[in-house]
């Protein structure tokens, strides 16, 4: 679903951030909403900005903004290249205010208003649940979980001072799923924070910003996923891994305890060790140490 922002046309918009136009885009385009590139949602604006979004561009969007390093790699007639692409979507996003946070106290939990409550949901004290968040059937949120804050997505300005992202996408979880105690996921940029059918997470689990996990994964204790980590259905993730951001996991893999990824891992794989690589060869490396 596309973001909204402070509506303009693209030329006054370029006037005032900088970079460059595609010969053919018209400066008269009016600009209203910013979308994913990942996502086929139809928007006015989609940023690209690093070479997963590159390679995984989706959009239909009129215009995308598009970061220096990796303009080569999107298909010329749309672009607006800017070499701080991060920070022209960061000001975008700003452009409209966010309204005051109000919340409900709801079986001990605290509701954003606005926010619709399932009437198979379950709540344990201590919840809380921020504006943008969509529940299915069936949810249980355990004690003492976050669930729709922003996310942890700052760019430095021309000064190097740290500007925060807006986070305006929220969080989708699917019927099913179930969040641990003191659990935290974090609001999308653009696209929701999804989780699919079915998928449970165990205590001090945390979810960055725009993580989509498939269906029926299951996520012991104390994982942490960076944002945009694509996971697939069907995946196991042993306690204390980690997986770097844009890194993608493919259906039925498994990730060991104590695990830390940094790139991608193929469907029904095992991996284990830090860096994580296949568990029979992490295994191997091992007996080698220890003979020596």
């Amino acid at each position: 679903m596309p973001v909204a922002i402070a509506q303009a046309t693209l030329g006054a918009l370029v006037d005032a951030h900088g970079g460059a136009l595609d010969g053919g885009l018209s400066r008269d385009l009016l600009v209203r909403a910013l979308g994913a590139a990942e996502r086929a949602d139809a928007c006015d604006l989609s940023p690209v900005l690093h070479d997963r979004g590159a390679a995984s561009l989706r959009a239909p969007a009129a215009v995308l903004l598009t970061a220096t390093r990796v303009a080569g790699r999107v298909p010329e007639g749309r672009r607006w290249v800017h070499p701080r692409a991060d920070l022209v979507l960061a000001r975008l996003l700003a452009s409209l205010p966010e309204a005051p946070v109000e919340f409900e106290l709801v079986d001990g939990a605290q509701i954003a208003r606005g926010v619709a409550l399932p009437a198979d949901l379950r709540l344990e004290p201590g919840v809380v649940v921020f504006p943008g968040v969509r529940l299915g059937a069936r949810v249980r949120l355990g004690a003492g979980s976050v669930v729709g804050r922003v996310g942890f997505g700052f760019v430095d300005d021309e000064q190097g001072a740290p500007l925060r992202i807006p986070h305006r996408a929220g969080v989708t979880l699917g019927d099913g799923v179930e969040i641990g105690a003191l659990c935290t996921i974090d609001a999308g940029v653009l696209a929701p924070t999804e989780l699919g059918r079915d998928t449970k997470l165990d205590a001090h689990v945390h979810l960055g910003h725009g993580v989509v996990l498939g269906a029926r994964c299951r996520l012991a204790a104390q994982v942490g996923l960076a944002g945009s980590v694509a996971i697939e259905d069907d995946v196991w993730i042993g306690g204390q891994a980690g997986i770097a951001d844009h890194c993608r996991v493919g259906r039925g893999a498994r990730i060991a305890a104590k695990a830390g990824v940094i790139g991608d891992v193929p469907s029904g794989a095992i991996f284990a060790g830090y860096p994580a690589v296949a568990r029979s060869r992490w295994l191997r490396g091992h007996a080698k140490l220890y003979r020596a």
